[in-house]
């Protein structure tokens, strides 16, 4: 069996599954309210503006408002120490382990944010030391943009530093490896994997790929979310047309892909989420020529089939109990999940407290993982 643990506890692997939140760092009220140190900022090359209400209220991208959702504690600061625990704090009291941290590069507004947060993560972990979060880094191919003020550098350059300025003892890995997943915007896996091999020697880390298995050396697959292909559409005026389906189809046929590719991923994380609506963000509403559709996309929270976090965490449940019953159309495990997302408010596909739908999705998250980990721990005694 594979052991899943923090970099700096390699003796003391976590339960499986790991319930993990997607974390956006995105968030800012006031600009100058939190000084960056110099000592952070010998590291990089170019500082780029923090906005006032940065993706709150956010100017550049034309709207004034981008959230269906009000935080339980209101908006804040990704950079707040209070909010950071309160975030540690919710996570970890429904199951959620950590935190799969968005990032747009070494020079980017995110990595500003994310220095902050991983202060507060290592001084929650050293006055919680019985109760320790984790984390691991979502690339996202963003980085090479030279977009929201962002100054890109290499695949190479960027790795260097996670490596050198972002890995600390609390950073999630495999059997000692780094894990990292990548939100790509084109075919290029080959392309990732030979930079991060540059950085961490070859298998020296996991890869973990977006919606598909290109066996470009991808060592896992993950699902973001999306409805079934039934309703999406490629011609019509909505991407996608039937906010009342879950996604949960393409799900189940995403984790059979996985067992059909050609080669052998080590392994899965499976994926959940409570819903999406972008309908508040303006660039939903702009047609492009590389989307000439006008968007927005939604899927509805509740849908005529049932609770749309509940038919995807069904699909999973339903994988796990397949693969620990020993079908060979199963045969990958799926010891990571990911709930897409955590946070992201401009996409309403959030669990993190609210005051208007409060804890239930992560009760639900929460109540979902004990199943979870019996199913694994009767897979287990069966070894």
């Amino acid at each position: 069996m594979m052991n899943f643990h923090r970099a700096g506890s390699l003796q003391s692997p976590l339960d499986l599954p790991v319930l993990l939140g997607h974390f956006v760092p995105w968030y800012a009220l006031d600009a100058a309210a939190y000084p960056f140190p110099d000592e952070w900022a010998k590291d990089i090359d170019y500082r780029p503006p923090v906005e006032n209400m940065r993706h709150w209220c956010d100017a550049r991208a034309g709207y004034r408002r981008t959230h269906l959702h009000w935080p339980e504690i209101g908006v804040y600061d990704s950079r707040q120490p209070q909010a950071i625990e309160w975030q540690i704090r919710a996570a970890l009291e429904h199951g959620v382990q950590g935190f799969i941290v968005n990032w747009y590069g070494k020079n980017s507004v995110e990595n500003l944010i994310t220095l902050h947060w991983l202060k507060g993560l290592n001084d929650w972990n050293a006055a919680h030391p019985g109760q320790p979060f984790c984390y691991f880094i979502s690339f996202d191919s963003q980085a090479q943009w030279p977009s929201e003020g962002k100054r890109p550098v290499t695949m190479e350059e960027d790795f260097r530093y996670i490596k050198d300025h972002l890995i600390t003892d609390a950073y999630l890995c495999r059997d000692g490896r780094p894990i990292f997943s990548v939100f790509p915007y084109e075919d290029n896996c080959a392309q990732w994997r030979r930079a991060m091999n540059s950085v961490f020697g070859a298998e020296g880390a996991d890869l973990i790929w977006m919606n598909g298995t290109p066996r470009q050396g991808e060592t896992a697959a993950f699902p973001w979310v999306r409805p079934d292909d039934a309703a999406l559409s490629h011609e019509g005026f909505y991407p996608w047309k039937d906010p009342d389906n879950a996604g949960d189809d393409f799900l189940r046929s995403f984790y059979e892909r996985c067992n059909e590719a050609q080669g052998r991923l080590d392994y899965i994380m499976g994926g959940v989420w409570p819903g999406f609506d972008d309908q508040l963000v303006s660039w939903a509403w702009n047609a492009t020529p590389e989307n000439p559709s006008v968007r927005p996309r939604v899927i509805c929270r509740e849908t005529s089939r049932g609770n749309t976090l509940e038919l995807t965490w069904k699909a999973l449940l339903d994988y796990l109990r397949q693969w620990a019953d020993g079908n060979p159309q199963a045969a990958i495990p799926c010891p990571l999940i990911q709930i897409v997302t955590w946070n992201d408010y401009a996409e309403a596909s959030t669990v993190e407290p609210t005051k208007d739908y409060g804890c239930k999705p992560l009760e639900i998250c929460q109540a979902n993982l004990q199943t979870a980990r019996r199913i694994w721990a009767e897979a287990k005694n069966k070894l």
